[in-house]
């Protein structure tokens, strides 16, 4: 129906546009009337698609033949300049109405993008407090001596402990995501030990690595960094969450810093599902999931493009490699080393 009545408006615009050189031709000599059937076909092409601008182009080429180029009153056209006019008023309409499909689908893409956005932060935001309830209700019932002495009852507890922040997390990873979006990322730039980075994020995720095998292999006398370290460790955070979930419980973990031409390279390595090469090319791109994974692993596709731009805001870089699949994964953090600071002024920092 949409497009029914783009068709019909853009013959109307069409007769109108026809009706106006007509009433100029009267007051004025015009040698090309046919650019300004234009008009009709970009404003077709940009608020109801390509058949629409098309019909635009053919009733304009016709009434331009019909009423304008002699013989008048027959389609037939006899001048070779008006000729000209009508092939270069077709190459023309071609790409006015392809740019102008093109500026409409950005647009529409923009608009539902927006929605997207704003329904999941409304959502997220009307989620996150009943399930921060829910997260620290059952610690609470965790550490009853009533449900500890049931090993049903404490399972069942632990259960709901585990699901509820997990889901805790996806929210938080929209809500991070919509916050980018929309306020970009404003770092709190101060020099910190990459050790200390290291050991705080890993603080974040040690309830969830507490029976997996973590080894560490931090260089001695790394240089500071001057970062965010808020940023970088929920950046880092990320990166250990999905080694701890995309790995075997068996298998170990390894996070290692180290200098690498003139940057702090921070690695972690993990011998679980590994990537394929479409895995590694995409893996950062917002909301991908791999078809792999996306059944059986749960998750929102947002943690390594949230990474990514928290990294890239402070000036740092990610990267993945992996074997293949089954081979593992290795996820490299990498930050700018610069001008050491005087001793006076790291120790205020």
């Amino acid at each position: 129906m949409r497009e029914a009545a783009g068709i019909a408006l853009s013959i109307l615009m069409v007769v109108g546009v026809s009706c106006l050189i007509y009433l100029a031709l009267l007051f004025f000599r015009m040698e090309h009337v046919m650019l300004l059937y234009l008009v009709p076909v970009l404003v077709a092409a940009l608020r109801w698609g390509t058949l629409p601008a098309v019909t635009a182009a053919i009733a304009g080429i016709a009434a331009a033949a019909f009423l304008f180029y002699p013989p008048i009153y027959d389609l037939r056209v006899s001048n070779p300049d008006q000729i000209v006019d009508l092939v270069l008023f077709v190459i023309v309409a071609v790409v006015t109405g392809q740019l102008g499909v093109i500026a409409r689908k950005a647009k529409m893409r923009a608009e539902s993008e927006n929605l997207r956005e704003a329904l999941i932060g409304s959502v997220s935001h009307e989620l996150s407090s009943p399930l921060a309830s829910i997260v620290g209700s059952a610690s609470v019932l965790a550490q009853s001596p009533a449900i500890r002495q049931d090993n049903q009852l404490s399972g069942l507890v632990a259960v709901i402990r585990k699901e509820s922040e997990r889901l805790n997390g996806d929210i938080q990873n929209l809500l991070d995501a919509t916050k980018i979006t929309h306020e970009g990322i404003r770092p709190k730039w101060q020099w910190v030990d990459p050790e200390d980075i290291v050991n705080g994020a890993f603080a974040r995720k040690r309830e969830r690595a507490v029976e997996r095998h973590v080894v560490f292999a931090v260089a001695d006398d790394l240089p500071l960094v001057y970062t965010d370290p808020t940023l970088v460790e929920s950046a880092l955070g990320q990166l250990i969450e999905n080694a701890l979930k995309y790995s075997p419980p068996h298998t170990p973990i390894t996070i290692s810093a180290e200098q690498d031409d003139g940057r702090i390279a921070i690695r972690i390595r993990d011998e679980g599902v590994g990537l394929t090469r479409d895995e590694t090319d995409r893996i950062f791109v917002r909301f991908y999931r791999s078809p792999r994974h996306a059944g059986n692993v749960t998750g929102s596709g947002l943690g390594l493009w949230i990474t990514r731009s928290l990294i890239a805001a402070c000036g740092g870089t990610v990267e993945a490699s992996s074997a293949g699949p089954q081979q593992g994964t290795t996820m490299t953090l990498k930050l700018p080393i610069k001008s050491q600071p005087g001793r006076d002024e790291g120790e205020d920092d």
